[in-house]
C-alpha cells in the first residue's frame, strides 16, 4: 500500500485524534438522518416520497429521478466511497487469522478477506426488464462485494442486472471497475464459482463445503478436500455475514422502489458506507454480535445465478493471451491448494485437539 492509502487508514482508525473527534458527530449525524429517513420511506407505498408542494411537472421529474432530498443524501454519502470502502491492509496477518492460528496458519497467512455476490430486489428499466431477473424468477440488482474478516467491506460494485453471473462481474471490477488485486502472495477467498486461479482461492467442487452440511453429518471429515473445504468455508463465511448484516440493518435492502437503476445502484452503496462507518466507530454493536460467530445461519451461501462451469474468459485478470496462459495461472493455485490440503489432512490426522477445532 502507498504512503496515502497508509496515512488514510491511520486518520480513519484514531478516533482520539483531532480531526477524527471532529468528523465522527458530522459522519454520524448524517448517518442517522440517512438511516431515519429511508426507514420513514419503507414504510410508506415503496415509490419516491411525496412532497405535497410538489405538483404537475415538479412531480413528474420526482417520480423519474427521485426525491431530491433523498437523493442529495445519497450521493453525499456514496461520495465518502473511497473513504470508507478501501482495500484491506496488506502489510500484516488479519487479526482474526491470528487470534485463531491453530486453525488457519500458516496455510492463511496470505489471504486478506472473502468475495461473493449478493441479490437485492430492483424495479428494471422497461427496456430491458427481462435481463434483470435471475435464476430465481425475481428482479434484482447483482452485487460484487469484497470484505475483510473484522466484517467491513473492502469493495462493493452494484448495478448489474440480477443474470450476471458473478464471476463475470469480478471479470468486470478487474478490467474496469478498480478493483484492488493484492500484490504477490496475498488472496481472497471466493466459492466454487469462480475459477481458482490468480490471487483467488476457491474451494474443491463436488466435495461438501458449506457449514451446515458439514454440522448435519455424523461421520465428521474423512479426506484432504473435505478438511480444506471445510477450513475454507469457515473463514470465507465472514462475507455472507457481513451481507446478513448489512441487509438486517437496511430495510431498504429487502424492498424495492420505483427510482431510476442508476438512483437504485447508489442505495447499496451508501449503505455500505454508513455499515463501515459504524464498525469504525461503535463497539459492541449487537446486530454485529449477533453474527460475529460462524454458527449464524445465513442466506447468501448460494449463488442465485451459479452454475457448474466458470467462464474463464469473463474472469479473465487481464488481456488474454491464450489458453496456455490460463491453464498456467489456475495450475499455479491448484497447486497452492493441494499443498494447504495435504498439510491440514496431516495436522487432522496426527492432532486430536485440531480433530475438535476444525
Amino acid at each position: 500500500m502507498n504512503d496515502r492509502g497508509s496515512a488514510h487508514h491511520r486518520e480513519a482508525d484514531n478516533h482520539g485524534s483531532e480531526n477524527g473527534q471532529r468528523n465522527v458527530p458530522a459522519m454520524a449525524a448524517m448517518s442517522v438522518f440517512a438511516y431515519r429517513t429511508w426507514r420513514r420511506s419503507m414504510r410508506r407505498d415503496p415509490v419516491p416520497m411525496h412532497n405535497s408542494s410538489l405538483t404537475g411537472q415538479m412531480r413528474v421529474h420526482e417520480i423519474l429521478n427521485g426525491h431530491p432530498r433523498i437523493i442529495q443524501v445519497l450521493l453525499a454519502i456514496c461520495s465518502l466511497k473511497d473513504e470508507f470502502i478501501r482495500p484491506p491492509d496488506y502489510t500484516s496477518v488479519q487479526p482474526l487469522i491470528q487470534e485463531h492460528g491453530y486453525k488457519y496458519r500458516p496455510w492463511f497467512d496470505g489471504c486478506i478477506g472473502a468475495i461473493d455476490g449478493t441479490h437485492i430486489p430492483c424495479v428494471p428499466p422497461l427496456e430491458n426488464a427481462n435481463a434483470w431477473i435471475n435464476r430465481k424468477g425475481f428482479h434484482s440488482q447483482n452485487i460484487l462485494a469484497a470484505c475483510s474478516f473484522d466484517m467491513k467491506f473492502t469493495y462493493m460494485l452494484t448495478g448489474y442486472e440480477g443474470s450476471c453471473h458473478d464471476a463475470r462481474m469480478l471479470g468486470e471490477a478487474i478490467a474496469f471497475k478498480g478493483f484492488p488485486l493484492p500484490p504477490p502472495g496475498k488472496f481472497y477467498l471466493v466459492d466454487s464459482g469462480y475459477a481458482n486461479k490468480d490471487c483467488f482461492l476457491s474451494p474443491y467442487r463436488r466435495e461438501t463445503y458449506h457449514l451446515p452440511e458439514y454440522r448435519r453429518r455424523r461421520d465428521g471429515l474423512g479426506n484432504r478436500r473435505e478438511v480444506f473445504n471445510y477450513t475454507h468455508s469457515s473463514l470465507r463465511n465472514c462475507i455472507e455475514r457481513t451481507f446478513g448484516v448489512w441487509k438486517a440493518r437496511f430495510k431498504i435492502l429487502k424492498g424495492t422502489n420505483s427510482y431510476p437503476v442508476e438512483k437504485q445502484a447508489m442505495i447499496p452503496v451508501a449503505c455500505a458506507v454508513i455499515h463501515n462507518f459504524i464498525r469504525m466507530v461503535q463497539v459492541g454493536d449487537p446486530l454485529h454480535e449477533d453474527y460475529a460467530g460462524d454458527c449464524m445461519p445465513v442466506s447468501e451461501n448460494v449463488d442465485v445465478n451459479a452454475d457448474d462451469g466458470v467462464d474463464d474468459v469473463a474472469f479473465g485478470t487481464g488481456p488474454s493471451t491464450g489458453p496456455q496462459h490460463h491453464d498456467t495461472r489456475r495450475d499455479a493455485m491448484n497447486m497452492l491448494r493441494d499443498m494447504m490440503a495435504d498439510d491440514m489432512w496431516d495436522r487432522f490426522q496426527s492432532a486430536p485437539w485440531y480433530r475438535t477445532t476444525a
